[in-house]
Formats: structure tokens, C-alpha cells, sequence
């Protein structure tokens, strides 16, 4: 073996750089070439194994094999006295490893990253995978540039067999079963011992990603067992558990490259790259354009220097909008020419207009009224107390029928004038079209690039040439903004009659309809929308697109893509805030919809009610109930109040059993409109304790109710979900029974009258699952082919929805395993999902005899009470629980939440009898 001093061939050793399972590393001198390098040597012992001197061979042969200034590059391999060698060059410089010891700033984090993608993007379009990205595999040079090392366990992706150059034979690269790489850095397939592709390294990427930005690993563990049971069954904490002010864009990315199905992972190396230059270089411009923004107004005086922003992708300055000083007389202008021009100006990436809710907010806090019409003077003091730099002014004359436009950016701090622009329009109709160029002047004047001024520029009266349209549209919005859901609706069916192909009225009708449960007429309405898109601006085209993919299609996977674009795009974007965090809660993923409410909170930016609301359903999923009522009294304090937050409210209360709370909620609906949903709220309830009788009156009432206000799908909505607690209620042992004629004729009355009155996928999917769970095949069968036929990409039915169904029906049969393994695919969204899976797969382990299995599917419905707090299930769960473990205490349990039930209750009856027999 080498040691220092000795000369090996023609290279002399100068001195152990390392050592490692499979031999030692030598710095050494090249006295032919006259270079330091680096000379690995294959241990006595391991050369004589031929697989692991085919890995050492390997190594040499794929890195030699690529060529890129981020991969080390291989100079000799070779074999001389019975020593098998590699010899590469010296990198001078230190480890990541080494790195790590303190801690990377974001911008460090985002180089090193881009050089280890740019490296396994060449490595992967070589056909080579790495098999053990790790902080000791990567070297940092002390000129910043970084060298990825040892491809000992590399692979050649065409194929599980290579040829080799040599002899023209074939050697085995790796075996499904085999166990390779650092256990820490292993994908979740690894860790499997199942065969690797690229996507397996870009999983280690993710967990090198995450642990240079926050010192920690995502899986942490104090052993190897502990290690991949985190790999394999747990999802890491947010990044932004330890590290605030980090892009979105980056957790995102992140996320992505760690998910557990390589499938939703990146596809190519490749795409991770160019999201994480894209970043880089969104931020770099976003600094130069703060700074000509600071160039801009240092001009015309010293400004005043905004609040410092809590997030570091949110770097751009808000602009103060004037009402328009209207001087023609004609009333129509007053409101619609600053809507038209919001709507302008919204398009462009580089402003940002200062919120209607923040400047109600500053007004209330002057004691001033929150509608005040806000002047030039009036917007000098809104400017130093909100921290904006400027604010723009407009006003409207007419001559005849001749009409005069001007728009004004000014210095709030010295009144000066940073720009002005000037426009003619020769009758009404062509008003909106001089506005737009105005608009369009004025952004310029600003500082925006005409590059980006060119690509997100659309005339005003493609969005709308209807100043009545754009007047009904402002009332409608701004009572959705207040969290007036229903009372803004007629205002947006009113635009619509000025202007039926206003597209973002449709999408506003969209998003209330869906807010207020109305989800076939938001389909019809984003549907429309999307159908106009093109007519709209790049942002508003984002919106209408994410709402169709989202409401429409189902596509969740499309509609987080198109958000991420939208945020990416508008990153002071309070919508898109806002739609993440309802993605989120949908998906069941409680935590990051907190996070990003959060995140909206403690911006600038101004949230809507919605935000608020989104915000307290997701910590009463979480059962964190004392947040819950403080956000809603937050909200309650800005002047926000909607049905959500006393559906929120009613719930804790009934949960901590608050009868005051609770009656307080509940009165809040008297004399509403949709006074139906405290009628539900209180069948909920009815349910959860077993009263079968009370449930099914206070339901009938809500449905009739609904019925009654326009409202059929929610009536529909209430009738489907009590289709499902008769279903659930009939069953004294908890498993379906499909022989019950009598049953059979209730159900098919009720699932008739959800039915006809809306066949929505929200009646439709729990219809079915209702009947597979009874047994009836043949009407489950029939209603999820219509489903799949008519959303065939609907993310939620393909991976919830239909294979709770067949789940059902499998157990019905008594297929208890099979009905187990229908549910595989339900993980991600259980969480949402009502307890249904749940409860499903604990009743098929009890046919199973599976005894701490079932227990434990019943524990994740009893531990989670948040996630459905009126669910009819959460008691006959405790009796699940009670039948898996045999144990009287645990029948007790279930006896008291249902104390109060109707006497002839099946599963109360039965679950009596077991008692006596234990």
C-alpha cells in the first residue's frame, strides 16, 4: 500500500487525505504532468470481492464518461502491483460536510445548489445515476465552484445491464433487493431495496437541499430503523419551521423533490435546475428593480422607506390609488374609471397596488369612515401611514362629447410629480382604451422595463366595455371582500347581464359559489371564465385558469402548477395566498394551509376574510381550538364576519361543550338566508350522539329550508350525507350487510331525493359510497361510472372517492385484505376525507381478526376529532375500538357518547349484548 513519501508508478504520494470503507485517498504528484492529484486505492481485502471491484471499476468508468466543471474528472484507472487504482484531480478545498458546521446563507444555499443540479442533470442525460448524492460526496473549492464525487454506486439508467467496453460481456449493475447508498440520503425506493432511476437522486438532492438550509435532516432518527420509517412513512417539517423568510418557491421545490411517490417527484433533473436558476434570478431582479425604484424617487426628494418586508420574495413597493377627481358631471365615472384602472395596472408584475381593505383599515384607525373618498390630500397621510412612496392620481374632464384623461404618479413625501400622462377619447365607448394607454404610459414612468410592459399589457375594454358592468362589478366585490358571500352575488349576476363576456365577473361568481357550497353552478361559472381567458390580462388568465383546473377538472396537480406560476409571477398576489392555503386544507395538509395563512398575516399584504377563514378551519382540523376562537375574534375586530367563522365557532363549542358559544353561533343565523347551515350544524350534532330520530328531523328541516332559498345543491349536499349516516347508524355489528331489503328501500328513497335534486360530484360520490357500502353493487357500479366519465382527470375521485367505493364493496363481500389494498392509494387525502378510510380500513381489519390493526385505524379517527367534529363516525370508531380490544373500559367510552342516543339504535343494542358477554 502507499505511503507518504513512496513513489507509485509515475506518481509520487504526498500525503492520506481520507479513508472510507473501500480504501484510501492519497494526495499525490504527477512528475510527468507536473499537477497535483488525487489518487484513490481499492482495499486488499475488497479487490479480491468481484462485485465490489466492479463498483470501484464502475466509479472510474461513469464519472470518466462525463465531462462538466461541477464532476470531478478522472485522469487514470489503472491496476499496478496488485493495487487498484483511480486517479483523479485534486480538488483544493473542503466538504459540504465540513461546510455544514456553520451555518449558509440563502444565497450560499442557492449556488451550491444550481452547481450539484447542473451536475446530475449532465450525469442523468449520460444514462448514469449516482446512487449517493451526500454532503461528503460534494467538494467546495475555494473559488466557490463545487466538484461532485464518487459514483461508486453509479448506474447505468438504459439499462439493468451494460456492456462493457472491454471484453464485450455483460455485467450485472444492480439487483431489485439490494440495500445501497447512505441510509440517511436514501429515496424511499432505496430504502426498499427496489430498483432506482434518476428521480432516487434527486430525492437525496432534496434531503441535502433541506439540510443546507437548515442544518437538520428531514428524516432524524437514532438508528438506521428509525431513519427509514421516517423516509418511508413521515413528511419533514416545513422549512420555514426553522428558517422564516425563505421563497415559497424554495419549500415548494423542496417538497417536490422529497415526495415518498417518485412520480410526483421531478421527472428530470433538469426542470429542479431551472426552477432553482429561475429563482435566483426572480430575486436578482427583483433587488434591481428596488433599487431603480430608489433611483426613481430619489430624484424628486427623500421617501419615506417602506415596512420591512417579513418575506424575501416580496419585494415590490405599493402604489396608492386616488378616487378620480370626476369633473364631467356624470356619476358612472366615480367609481368604475379606478376599478378599470385597478384592473390595468393589476396586470403588470412590477406594481403593486395598495389594497381597499389596508386603506380602510388605515381610515378607521384616523377615525375617519372606511368609504371616505380618497383625494390627493387625503392620500398624502394614507402614503406616511401605511409607509408608501407614492401614490397616483387621476381625473376626467369632458368638452362636449370630447373627454380629457390624466394619471399622475406622485411623491407622497414632497408632492412632486414622478411622472404624468395625458389621453383623448373622442365619445364614452373609447374612455376605457385611452385609460388603458394612460395605464400603460404610466407604468413606464415608474421604472417598469418595456419588455415587461409588452408582455403583460392588455387593453381595458378587453376585460369589459361596460361602465355599467364595471359599476355592479365594484359593489359586488367589495362585499365579497367583507365576507359577504351571498349578498355580493346579485351584484356580479348584474354585471353580467351589462356584459356577458365580462370573464372576471364569471370567475367572482365562481369563487363565491364554490365558497358557499354551490359547487355545480362554480363549475359553470369557471367554466365559462376559462372559456374567456384570452380576452383577460397574464393575471387574471392565471386566476381563471387555477380555478378551472381546481373547481372544474379536478386537476389539483395542474392547479397548484398554475399557482406557483401565479405567485411566482405576482408575488404580492394576496389571491394567490389565499388559493394555496384552500389547496392545502383540501389536500388534508392542516399545517402548510396554517403556514401560508400565517405568511399572508405577517406580510403587507391585505388579506380577505376568506384568509381569515381558511385560517381558523384548518386549526380547528388541527384541534388547536383555542387559536381558532382567536383568529376569529381577530377577523370579528377588522370588521370581517361570515358564516365560516360560526360554523368554526359552533363546533369548538360543541367539542369543549360551551353551550354558550355554541347558542350564540347558532343565533347569529336567525333570520338569514342561509339559516339552513345552523340547521345542519344542529342534525350534526344530533347525529354525533346517536339521537337517530332528532338528526333526521333537523335534516329534513335544513334540506327543506335550502330548498326553499334557491339553494338545492346544498340541500343536496345535507340529503347525500344523510344517506350515509343511515347507512353507517343501520349496521349493529359495523359491517355492510347487503340483504336488508327494507334498507334497501329507505336508501334508494333517500339517495333518489340527493339526487334529483343535483347530481354535483359532492352528491354524487357519497351517494355511491353510501350504496357500496350497503351492498348494492350494481347502483355504486352505475354512479362512479357516470363520475369517471364525466371528470375522468378529477384528482379527488381517482384518489379518494372511487377507491373508498370499491373499498366498500369489497368489503361487503367479505374481501377484507383486497378492500385494505383499494385504500393504498387514499393516504395523502385521508386527512380531509371525513374518517371515511379510515373507518373503512379499521372495520376490514376487524373482519380480519387483526386486532392492534384495527385499533389503530380507529385511534387515528378518535385522536383527530378536529378533522370532523360532528362526524356520526367518531362513536361507532370508539365502538370499533372497543370490539378490536375486548375491553370494557373502551365500551364505557362509547356508551357515554352515546347516553343520551335513541334506545333502539342498532349498534348501541348490539354493542350492550357484547358487554354482557365480555
Amino acid at each position: 500500500m502507499a505511503r507518504k513519501g513512496s513513489l507509485f508508478a509515475h506518481y509520487e504520494i504526498l500525503s492520506l487525505i481520507g479513508s472510507g470503507g473501500m480504501g484510501e485517498v492519497f494526495l499525490a504528484r504527477d512528475t510527468k504532468l507536473d499537477r497535483n492529484v488525487a489518487i484513490k486505492f481499492l482495499a486488499h481485502d475488497f479487490a479480491s470481492q468481484g462485485e465490489r471491484l466492479a463498483r470501484f471499476v464502475r466509479e472510474a468508468r461513469a464519472a470518466s464518461a462525463l465531462s462538466h466543471p461541477n464532476i470531478i474528472t478522472i485522469h487514470e484507472i489503472g491496476e499496478s502491483n496488485d493495487e487498484h487504482y483511480i486517479v483523479t484531480e485534486h480538488i483544493d478545498g473542503t466538504t459540504l460536510r465540513q461546510r455544514l458546521a456553520s451555518p449558509l446563507s440563502f444565497d450560499e444555499v442557492l449556488s451550491i445548489a444550481i452547481q450539484i443540479a447542473d451536475a446530475l442533470t449532465a450525469a442523468h442525460a449520460g444514462g448514469i445515476t449516482h446512487r449517493d448524492i451526500k454532503p461528503e460526496n460534494i467538494m467546495l473549492r475555494k473559488d466557490g465552484y463545487l466538484k461532485v464525487l464518487d459514483f461508486g454506486l453509479a448506474k447505468l439508467t438504459e439499462s439493468e445491464r451494460a456492456e462493457s467496453p472491454e471484453a464485450g460481456s455483460t455485467f450485472l449493475v444492480t439487483s431489485p433487493g439490494s440495500f445501497m447508498g447512505t441510509v440517511s440520503y436514501m429515496s424511499p425506493e432505496q430504502a426498499r431495496g427496489k430498483d432506482t432511476d434518476a428521480r432516487s437522486d434527486i430525492f437525496s438532492f432534496g434531503v441535502v437541499l433541506y439540510e443546507m438550509l437548515t442544518g437538520r435532516l428531514p428524516f432524524p432518527g437514532d438508528n438506521h430503523a428509525d431513519v427509514i420509517s421516517g423516509i418511508l412513512a413521515k413528511d419533514p417539517a416545513p422549512l420555514k419551521t426553522y428558517v422564516a423568510d425563505i421563497p415559497d418557491e424554495f419549500q415548494r421545490l423542496v417538497s417536490k423533490a422529497l415526495s415518498k411517490d417518485r412520480e410526483e417527484r421531478y421527472l428530470f433533473t433538469k426542470d429542479l435546475l431551472n426552477d432553482l436558476k429561475n429563482l435566483r434570478d426572480d430575486l436578482r431582479l427583483a433587488r434591481r428593480l428596488d433599487q431603480r425604484v430608489e433611483q426613481k424617487f430619489s430624484k424628486v426628494g427623500q421617501m419615506i422607506e417602506p415596512p420591512v418586508s417579513t418575506s424575501s420574495d416580496n419585494v415590490k413597493d405599493s402604489i396608492l390609488l386616488t378616487d378620480f377627481e370626476n369633473i364631467t358631471g356624470e356619476a358612472i365615472f366615480d367609481m368604475t374609471l379606478k376599478t378599470a384602472l385597478t384592473f390595468s395596472l393589476g396586470q403588470s408584475p412590477f406594481l403593486d397596488i395598495a389594497s381597499e381593505t389596508n386603506i380602510a383599515n388605515a381610515l378607521r384607525q384616523m377615525k375617519r369612515v372606511t368609504n371616505e373618498r380618497v383625494t390627493r390630500e387625503l392620500a398624502e397621510e394614507l402614503c406616511l401611514r401605511l409607509g408608501l412612496k407614492a401614490y397616483l392620481a387621476g381625473s376626467i374632464s369632458s368638452l362636449g362629447s370630447v373627454y380629457f384623461l390624466t394619471l399622475e404618479a406622485v411623491n407622497a413625501r414632497t408632492g412632486e410629480s414622478i411622472g404624468r400622462e395625458y389621453e383623448q377619447a373622442n365619445s364614452k365607448e373609447e374612455i376605457l382604451a385611452a385609460l388603458s394607454r394612460a395605464a400603460t404610459g404610466i407604468r413606464g414612468r415608474l421604472g417598469e422595463s418595456l419588455s415587461s410592459i409588452q408582455r403583460y399589457d392588455r387593453p381595458l375594454d378587453n376585460t369589459t366595455s361596460s361602465f355599467e358592468a364595471l359599476k355592479f362589478f365594484t359593489f359586488g366585490q367589495e362585499q365579497s371582500r367583507r365576507g359577504k358571500h351571498l349578498e355580493a352575488i346579485p351584484f356580479f349576476q348584474k354585471a353580467l347581464e351589462f356584459d356577458s363576456g365580462f370573464a372576471t365577473a364569471y370567475t367572482g361568481l365562481a369563487v363565491i359559489y364554490y365558497n358557499t357550497n354551490q359547487w355545480k353552478l362554480a363549475k359553470a361559472h369557471a367554466t365559462k371564465a376559462f372559456e374567456l381567458k384570452d380576452s383577460v390580462g397574464e393575471y387574471e388568465k392565471l386566476r381563471i385558469s387555477f380555478f378551472y383546473y381546481s373547481l372544474v377538472t379536478g386537476e389539483m396537480d395542474k392547479a397548484i402548477s398554475t399557482l406557483q406560476v401565479w405567485r411566482k409571477t405576482y408575488t404580492s398576489s394576496v389571491g394567490s395566498y389565499v388559493n394555496l392555503a384552500d389547496c392545502f386544507q383540501r389536500l388534508g395538509q392542516f399545517e402548510q394551509a396554517v403556514l401560508v395563512c400565517r405568511d399572508a398575516l405577517n406580510s403587507n399584504l391585505a388579506v380577505p376574510a376568506i384568509l381569515y377563514s381558511n385560517l381558523a378551519e384548518s386549526l380547528l382540523s388541527l384541534g388547536r381550538f383555542d387559536e381558532v376562537k382567536k383568529i376569529c375574534r381577530e377577523a370579528f375586530s377588522g370588521n370581517y364576519d361570515a358564516y365560516h367563522f360560526h360554523l368554526c365557532l359552533f363546533q369548538v363549542g360543541y367539542i369543549e361543550n360551551d353551550r354558550v358559544l355554541m347558542e350564540e353561533n347558532l343565533q347569529w343565523f336567525d333570520d338569514r338566508t342561509d339559516g339552513y347551515l345552523a340547521l345542519d350544524l344542529q342534525a350534526g350534532a344530533a347525529a354525533f350522539e346517536g339521537k337517530w330520530r332528532r338528526a333526521q328531523d333537523l335534516s329534513r328541516r335544513a334540506i327543506d329550508l335550502a330548498v326553499r332559498s334557491n339553494a338545492r345543491e346544498v340541500a343536496a349536499r345535507f340529503a347525500a350525507d344523510q344517506v350515509l349516516r343511515i347507512v353507517l347508524w343501520s349496521f349493529a355489528s359495523g359491517l355492510p350487510s347487503g340483504e336488508d331489503n327494507q334498507l334497501r328501500t329507505v336508501l334508494k328513497t333517500q339517495t333518489n331525493k340527493a339526487l334529483n335534486l343535483e347530481r354535483s360530484k359532492e352528491v354524487m360520490t357519497r351517494s355511491a359510497l353510501a350504496v357500496a357500502c350497503a351492498g348494492q353493487a350494481e347502483e355504486a357500479t352505475a354512479l362512479a361510472k357516470e363520475l369517471q366519465a364525466e371528470r375522468p382527470k378529477d384528482t379527488f375521485l381517482n384518489e379518494l372517492w372511487l377507491p373508498m367505493i370499491r373499498s366498500a364493496l369489497l368489503l361487503q363481500r367479505r374481501k377484507a385484505k383486497e378492500s385494505i389494498e383499494e385504500l393504498e392509494i387514499t393516504g395523502r387525502f385521508e386527512r380531509a376525507a371525513g374518517f371515511y378510510p379510515q373507518y373503512l380500513r379499521g372495520l376490514a381489519y376487524l373482519e380480519m381478526k387483526k386486532a392492534e390493526e384495527a385499533s389503530r385505524e380507529f385511534d387515528k379517527i378518535l385522536d383527530h376529532r378536529g378533522e370532523a367534529p360532528l362526524s356520526a363516525i367518531y362513536a361507532l370508531a370508539r365502538l370499533g375500538k372497543a370490539r378490536a380490544m375486548k375491553d370494557k373500559t373502551e365500551y364505557e367510552k362509547f356508551f357515554e357518547l352515546w347516553k343520551d342516543a335513541d334506545t333502539d339504535m342498532p349498534a348501541l343494542t348490539a354493542a350492550r349484548e357484547e358487554v354482557e358477554r365480555l
